[in-house]
């Protein structure tokens, strides 16, 4: 049972103990996210993946391992939106490809990309 001193204690002081609580919260949470990317990202069968109808720009950027601003170019998308919500299924369809064509198009892209990094 918690002694009374500890409960005066936590009384006295919930504002800081709870923001300490809530930003704990937060950054383990940042950190799994983090981590769990990291992980998945890294394997290479998640890797230059085909693309598929419920992908996500951010998704192309994390498999590709290419910026974002470039991804955005190839999907057509303005600077202030960059894809928010959207999948791959709606860019194909507004430039009236197919999801195989435009794994292509990323994929060339991608190549002509790290060429120039080397």
């Amino acid at each position: 049972m918690l002694s009374s001193k500890f409960k005066r204690f936590v009384k006295k002081r919930w504002l800081p103990i709870g923001g300490f609580l809530l930003s704990s919260v937060i950054a383990l949470f940042f950190s799994f996210t983090f981590l769990a990317n990291a992980i998945y990202f890294n394997d290479p069968k998640h890797q230059d993946e085909a693309l598929k109808d419920w992908m996500t720009p951010k998704y192309i950027v994390m498999s590709y391992d290419i910026p974002r601003e470039i991804v955005a170019d190839i999907l057509g998308l303005d600077d202030n939106d960059r894809g928010k919500g959207l999948r791959l299924k709606e860019v194909a369809e507004s430039q009236n490809l197919s999801l195989d064509q435009l794994t292509v198009k990323i994929r060339n892209v991608a190549q002509t990309y790290r060429e120039s990094q080397k």
